[in-house]
This record gives C-alpha cells, structure tokens and sequence, in this order.
C-alpha cells in the first residue's frame, strides 16, 4: 500500500513539474508619455520593438494604446519589427490609421523559420491565432497613404519549465527508485 501511494505522489509531481500553464498578456503603450518618443527601439518585458524610421509616436490617431512607426513627423509608413521575450501563441493586434493606399506585408516568425505571411489594406481586427510559437512580427509597410498604426497586441505564453526543473526531477525519481528499491530488498 504504501508502495503505490509513493508511486502516486512520484506521478504528481511529474504532472505539475511537466504540464503547462498559459498565462495571457498584453503589450501596453498607455504606459509611455502620447506623443514622439525620441527613439527607434522600445523594450518592455513582454518584447522589444524597433521602428526602421525615424521614431516612435504613442496616440497617433488620439488612442493612447496607439504605436506608430515614423518615417516622417506625420507618416507611420516606416516598418517596425517586434521581438517577443519568449514565443507567444494566440496572437492579435488591431491595425488602425488606413488610408486609400496603404498596403502592409505582416511577417510571422518562429526562430529563423518564417511560419507565413499575411497582407493588409484596411483597419481591423488582424488574428494570428493560427500560428504558434511566434517570436517575431516583421511589418513591411509599402503604404502610399499616412500608414499604419497598432494597437491592442494580447497574447498568450506557454510557461515553461526551466532546465534545472528536469534536472530536480530526475534526481527525485532516482531517489525514489532507491528508495523503493531498498525496501523490496
């Protein structure tokens, strides 16, 4: 009896040391001053963002949780690229600001390995959830208009186990095992 009941709590712990729990998120502009921000790379905990322009602008269309990468003081046509901390799942953000023109390339990584690309021509709602693992977002705006705006990134990350969590593990079942071992002898 008491043979099984040390297997059971062995199996419990290799249960909670190996399932998963996801925790939601959201990057947060509303945290930084409206306006330009008088620099090209934002980092926050969740990931680091660079514009290819001339700066960022926080609230672009009034909308305080609104990022826009600068080419110009009035257009957000340059491409910014977003590196998560660590890979996200369940991905969304909303594209604000179109104009008759703007046309903007969204490519989506997993490492090195591109996952997919998606185009876009009108404000909404765009939905990566389909894709997971994602560690970087490249925009490629090509827009002939004001450009795009973004807001509202939310997200998912898996929390993962970190490597000496297997090692305690694994010294756990050995001691187990012995333990077990030792009392059949």
């Amino acid at each position: 009896m008491r043979f099984l009941k040390q297997r059971s709590i062995a199996l419990s712990v290799f249960v909670g040391l190996f399932s998963t729990s996801v925790l939601a998120d959201t990057l947060d502009f509303t945290t930084l001053s409206q306006g330009p921000q008088g620099s090209t790379v934002l980092v926050f905990p969740q990931a680091t963002i660079t514009s290819f322009g001339a700066d960022f602008y926080i609230g672009a269309s009034g909308i305080a949780s609104e990022i826009c990468p600068l080419t110009t003081s009035t257009n957000c046509q340059a491409d910014m690229q977003v590196d998560f901390t660590s890979a996200v799942n369940s991905l969304s953000f909303v594209l604000a600001g179109y104009d008759s023109g703007d046309h903007l390339d969204i490519n989506i990584f997993s490492g090195a390995t591109l996952l997919g690309t998606i185009a876009s021509e009108a404000n909404g709602l765009v939905d990566l959830s389909a894709y997971s693992n994602i560690t970087k977002l490249y925009f490629d705006d090509s827009s002939t208009g004001a450009g795009f705006s973004y807001d509202k990134f939310q997200f998912t990350v898996a929390n993962v186990p970190e490597p000496e969590t297997y090692g305690m593990l694994l010294a756990g079942l050995g001691l187990l095992g012995f333990a077990t071992r030792r009392k059949q002898a």
